[in-house]
C-alpha cells in the first residue's frame, strides 16, 4: 500500500510540473529578446510594455496547447532561409532578476530552463518566431 501511495504521489508531482511551464504575466516586468543568426550576428530588444509581454507569453503558451486570451497569431510563415538561420533567446525578468530563460532553436526545439520540448505546432512556432524577428530588427 505504501509503494502505491508513493507512486501516486510521484505521478501527481510529475503532472503538476509539466503544466504551467511558462511564467505568468504577474511574475515578469521585462523581457530581453535576442535573435542570433548562424554567423553569430545578434539583434536585441528589451520589452517592458505589459501588453506586449502578455501577448508574447500568450504566443508562447500556444506552443504548449494552452489557450491564452492574450495570444495574437501573426500567421506568417517563415522562409526556409529564416527557418534555418536564426536562434531565439527570451529572458524574462522581475525587478531585474532573471525569472525564466527560453531558448528556441532554428528548428522546433524549445528549452525552458533545463527542460527541452519538441514543438509539433509549426504554424504557432513560425508565428512566434516571425513576431520575434519583427521586434528584434
Amino acid at each position: 500500500m505504501t509503494i502505491l501511495s508513493i507512486a501516486s504521489f510521484m505521478f501527481l508531482v510529475a503532472c503538476k510540473q509539466s503544466t504551467n511551464t511558462v511564467v505568468s504575466i504577474d511574475e515578469v516586468d521585462k523581457a530581453i529578446i535576442l535573435v542570433k543568426d548562424n554567423e553569430d550576428q545578434e539583434r536585441k530588444w528589451t520589452a517592458q510594455d505589459q501588453n506586449f509581454l502578455k501577448t508574447l507569453l500568450g504566443n508562447i503558451n500556444l506552443l504548449f496547447d494552452e489557450s491564452d486570451e492574450n495570444a495574437q497569431r501573426f500567421d506568417m510563415e517563415l522562409t526556409p532561409e529564416q527557418r534555418d538561420q536564426f536562434e531565439y533567446h527570451i529572458n524574462f525578468y522581475k525587478k531585474d532578476k532573471l525569472v525564466q530563460e527560453i531558448k528556441i532553436s532554428n528548428r522546433n526545439n524549445v528549452d525552458i530552463g533545463k527542460e527541452n520540448f519538441v514543438i509539433k505546432k509549426d504554424k504557432e512556432l513560425d508565428s512566434l518566431k516571425s513576431h520575434l524577428l519583427l521586434v528584434a530588427e
